[in-house]
């Protein structure tokens, strides 16, 4: 049969794995519309589509935004998660953090601000707008 390239192409997109070994020194930002496990150590700015996982030993220094993340390990930076943000009991954050849904497990560390904000869900949601109608009360005499 009839194979469509594009579509193929786009399906090894969405299915694509990234790793960042136990040992790997990057220094520069990194930018993947695949899942990202991290557990070297990056000195620069993370962005990804997809999941991003920072494993135990994995180290970010610098800014990361994700759809979703789940922090094992050290991050010195802003985070910004577009769904949802797991800090796990190993997990050290020296920045801010910015997601719709927020899970701390006992023991994780925070050094910043925490924020929930509905705003960062997906833009192709338009919000919800209701217009309300009123006249003005008037007393009726009989």
């Amino acid at each position: 049969m009839f194979v469509n390239k594009k579509n193929e192409k786009n399906q090894d997109q969405q299915r694509s794995f990234n790793l960042i070994a136990t040992g790997t020194d990057i220094n520069g930002n990194i930018m993947t519309s695949g899942d990202l496990r991290i557990d070297g150590r990056i000195a620069g700015d993370v962005s990804c589509t997809a999941k991003l996982i920072i494993g135990e030993n994995g180290i970010v220094v610098g800014n990361i935004h994700c759809k979703s993340g789940e922090v094992s390990g050290t991050v010195e930076g802003r985070i910004i998660a577009i769904e949802n943000l797991q800090l796990n009991q190993t997990a050290t954050i020296k920045g801010d953090i910015e997601s719709v849904h927020f899970i701390v497990e006992s023991g994780a560390t925070i050094t910043g601000h925490c924020s929930t904000n509905k705003s960062l869900e997906s833009t192709n949601r338009l919000p919800e707008v209701k217009l309300i109608d009123y006249e003005k009360a008037e007393a009726i005499a009989e």
